[in-house]
């Protein structure tokens, strides 16, 4: 897809990548809370873009070993959502719009549950206190809605001049994630191990494991562009060398990330606040 399966990396190779890149995000997340004082939901959405681009790669991994390699593309397609609406929110500008149109979409699902008679009592753990802070904000976004709409992942690739990572990412792994006639089959085989079983297009392929690294990198970088942050040249430099060691595992590529963690445990700053 993005990167060749034709020079892919063993599976110890990506989990190293992988590695890299968590070893990055906890560093810069805590450099996020060395500024938290001054922490705006401009900082703090894009933060949580880190986090779960993160989280989302090390469940990657986690289903690869298990051979569910469906699974692995849903959540690879989840990642390529993700990049579209971080780009997006940079470019526009919208990262408060944002904020808003998720707290009114969420408090307004909320409400559904709670009118909902056959689940009386039964929502308490699921949905947040309706407080009287809540109920005004509710109220005021409604009087005057956010300005905000999803991007659409086609248009959003092709903005960023990368078509492709629509044709041979998202729309390739909606596959897996709309119910298709062989849904389950590769599956099945692998549960039962029966055989002779039917040859897969990819059964082991290691492309997912690259390309999901590499678009968890692409999303670290826009919301580092997307912070209010001024972020120092070797933080960029770092994500670049988990780039470069996807395409050759040479253990050179990390020593800006080494950099970066040894100035963070000297407490040296990372990043300053924009003038």
């Amino acid at each position: 897809m993005f990167n060749s399966s034709k020079s892919s990396l063993s599976f110890e190779q990506y989990v190293k990548a992988a590695e890299a890149l968590h070893a990055l995000s906890c560093i810069l997340l805590f450099e996020f809370c060395r500024h938290g004082e001054l922490a705006s939901s401009r900082d703090q959405i894009a933060r949580n873009f880190i986090a779960r681009a993160d989280m989302a790669v090390k469940a990657i991994l986690q289903l690869w070993q298990i051979a569910d390699y469906p699974d692995c593309w849903i959540l690879h397609r989840a990642l390529l959502d993700r990049l579209f609406h971080v780009h997006d929110l940079n470019r526009n500008n919208q990262f408060d719009q944002f904020e808003d149109w998720s707290f009114k979409r969420q408090y307004e699902a909320a409400e559904r549950l709670r009118s909902d008679h056959e689940l009386k009592g039964q929502i308490e753990d699921l949905v947040e206190e309706r407080t009287a802070e809540r109920k005004e904000r509710y109220k005021r976004l409604t009087n005057d809605p956010p300005q905000w709409q999803r991007p659409k992942p086609e248009e959003a690739a092709k903005e960023m001049d990368l078509g492709f990572l629509y044709k041979y990412g998202y729309d390739f792994a909606s596959r897996y994630v709309h119910p298709m006639a062989d849904d389950g089959q590769q599956d099945f085989y692998t549960i039962t191990r029966l055989v002779p079983g039917p040859k897969f297009s990819e059964p082991e392929s290691t492309v997912v494991l690259s390309n999901s690294v590499l678009i968890a990198s692409m999303i670290l970088q826009e919301a580092l562009n997307g912070s209010t942050l001024r972020w120092g040249q070797v933080v960029f430099t770092a994500v670049e060398g988990i780039r470069k060691f996807l395409l050759s595992a040479a253990p050179e590529h990390h020593i800006p990330l080494a950099e970066v963690a040894t100035m963070f445990a000297n407490q040296v700053p990372l990043a300053e606040p924009s003038s």
